[in-house]
């Protein structure tokens, strides 16, 4: 009897044990990207910098100012002729619609081609202790094959970043301009309006 005893506790202790081996962890669902805490305006812009590169879209928009998060609201400029032009479109821009516009940009990419995106002359315009201006020109090379939209876009580009209440920053004002050398335009606006046609 005693040994019977013995020996169910021991097959108790077998299936205990061997219930609880460990496994393998699996990898984490979806691509979280290159992001930093964006405790600074100069890593806002390197966020956003390597979430247009990386074509990911919960990064593009945790790098613009909302509501939810921020005092400001996100606010897109274009560039005067495109503005101009795209009035309609551009009259309601909002947070939604530039998603919109980068899922969009996102999904007409084959999935194997990456986006190029360079600043150069980056510098600060302004800056206090709850605002920064930087402005830079930038290069965007999409390969898209869109009417009316060359591969390779070009301008300038304004941000005013501002700190949300969490102490993190972002971008609450994006203006985009036609660089002074460009004859034809070429901003990332007429970009933009393409994609929300």
């Amino acid at each position: 009897m005693k040994s019977m005893v013995i020996s169910r506790v021991l097959t108790i202790a077998v299936l205990v044990v061997s219930s609880c081996a460990t496994r393998t962890p699996e990898e984490p669902t979806g691509n979280r990207g290159t992001y930093e805490p964006p405790t600074s305006p100069q890593i806002v812009i390197e966020n956003f910098r390597n979430a247009v590169i990386e074509k990911n879209t919960q990064n593009f928009m945790l790098c613009l100012a909302d509501p939810t998060r921020s005092r400001a609201t996100y606010v897109f400029e274009p560039s005067a002729e495109v503005g101009a032009r795209f009035q309609a479109i551009f009259q309601s821009w909002s947070l939604n619609r530039e998603r919109q516009a980068f899922i969009s940009l996102i999904a007409r990419l084959p999935t194997d081609v990456s986006l190029g995106l360079e600043f150069t002359n980056g510098s600060v315009a302004f800056s206090s202790p709850d605002s920064l201006v930087w402005v830079g020109e930038y290069r965007l090379s999409t390969k898209l094959d869109l009417a009316g939209v060359p591969n390779v876009l070009t301008g300038t580009m304004v941000l005013s970043i501002q700190p949300e209440a969490s102490g993190l920053w972002s971008i609450a004002r994006w203006g985009d301009a036609k660089r002074a050398a460009d004859t034809l335009e070429s901003t990332w606006s007429i970009l933009k309006a393409q994609l929300s046609n």
